[in-house]
């Protein structure tokens, strides 16, 4: 995973998601809070991933706190946590 992004709209490094090749993932999940704890993101896409945005409107550059749940195609479950400074 990342530690941190610039979704400037560049076309590099615009959101925040797992690195991977090709279909790995069987089930995912990953949500993003603030620093108060408040769920600013979701996805149950990999592929998808966090644009810095919140109903639309961009978030001011901030550290900000990741929990992905996943299993993979073989079987295997985890899940991963820690922080991702978006930057402006």
């Amino acid at each position: 995973m990342p530690n941190a992004f610039t979704p400037d709209g560049d076309g590099a490094n615009d959101t925040f998601r797992p690195l991977f090749n090709g279909e790995v993932f069987q089930d995912f999940q990953l949500l993003i809070f603030d620093r108060w704890g408040e769920k600013v993101y979701q996805s149950k896409d990999p592929g998808t991933g966090w644009n810095g945005q919140l109903d639309g409107k961009p978030m001011p550059s901030d550290v900000f706190a990741f929990f992905m749940e996943y299993t993979l195609m073989d079987g295997t479950e985890g899940t991963e946590k820690g922080e991702i400074t978006l930057l402006r």
